[in-house]
């Protein structure tokens, strides 16, 4: 993305009048649906994430999650202990630094992970199989803006 905008204050706050109508009701319906596809599968869908990020990222430390996740570190202290719980995340005491513990997925929370990775691609390639070839590409240009938007700080 470029670091220098091409548009007018006055532009912005006209696009972001329409994006705050629009847009928060279009993340609701797919988080929604998302929770839905999760649903049979068991875990809490707050919790996907976590096991999404912990299947490409092992061996990470609480304060890494929730940083990752935007959660404040009780939230996510909160959210491995009933993974733990659940049998799908364990913890270890990091070797090199004996003040830190890692976090890494069981079998069980591998295997859950990768069905939920499933159950999510399925259920986007569901909804995308309708949609024109120019729509789908738009949607694919507008997450790469969409995630640069949601890591701007003010």
């Amino acid at each position: 993305m470029s670091a220098e905008p091409s548009h007018s204050r006055a532009e912005a706050e006209e696009v972001g009048a329409e994006l705050g109508e629009r847009l928060p009701a279009v993340m609701s319906r797919l988080g929604r649906g998302l929770r839905r596809a999760y649903g049979p599968l068991g875990p809490s869908p707050g919790h996907f994430p976590v096991l999404s990020f912990l299947l490409s990222t092992p061996q990470v430390t609480v304060s890494e999650l929730a940083g990752r996740e935007r959660v404040r570190l009780p939230s996510m202290t909160a959210i491995v202990a009933q993974m733990e719980a659940d049998g799908l995340v364990s913890k270890e005491v990091d070797e090199a630094d004996r003040r830190c513990v890692r976090v890494s997925l069981t079998p069980q929370g591998e295997a859950m992970a990768r069905t939920a990775v499933a159950a999510r691609a399925e259920w986007f390639a569901a909804r995308l199989s309708h949609l024109s070839r120019a729509e789908v590409a738009a949607i694919a240009k507008a997450v790469a803006a969409l995630e640069h938007l949601a890591g701007v700080e003010l």
